[in-house]
């Protein structure tokens, strides 16, 4: 399993992942679902390019420290910025679907982890 993998995957488990919420917004009459997965997926995944290419860094340019710290709080700093948008206009982007958007880079991999496992069965 490699990051194209995981990015391939990801994008369909998104899809999936936006259907329902587009379903649960019908139900209850809010796009504000569908719109908080699609807010933390964009979050997700770029947090996702950031942890490679910090990787990348780190593992080219050797343990930086301070390179690390940084990598680490930009990637919080995204995630706050995203529950603070929800929270801050929780009439368009609700909260616990940002959440959720959060989630599916975190599932992705655990599912390509399930279908590895099997395979070498």
């Amino acid at each position: 399993m490699n990051e194209k993998d995981v990015q391939r995957e990801s994008k369909k488990i998104f899809l999936i992942m936006l259907l329902i919420f587009c379903f649960v917004g019908f139900l209850f009459k809010s796009l504000s679902y569908p719109i908080g997965v699609i807010v933390g997926y964009m979050i997700c995944y770029i947090n996702f390019i950031l942890t490679i290419q910090s990787s990348d860094i780190i593992l080219k340019e050797g343990h930086h420290i301070l390179l690390i710290i940084l990598m680490f709080l930009s990637k919080l700093i995204l995630m706050t910025l995203g529950f603070l948008s929800a929270i801050l206009f929780k009439d368009y982007i609700h909260l616990l679907s940002v959440f959720f958007g959060y989630l599916i880079t975190p599932i992705t991999i655990q599912w390509l982890n399930l279908k590895t496992r099997k395979e070498l069965k």
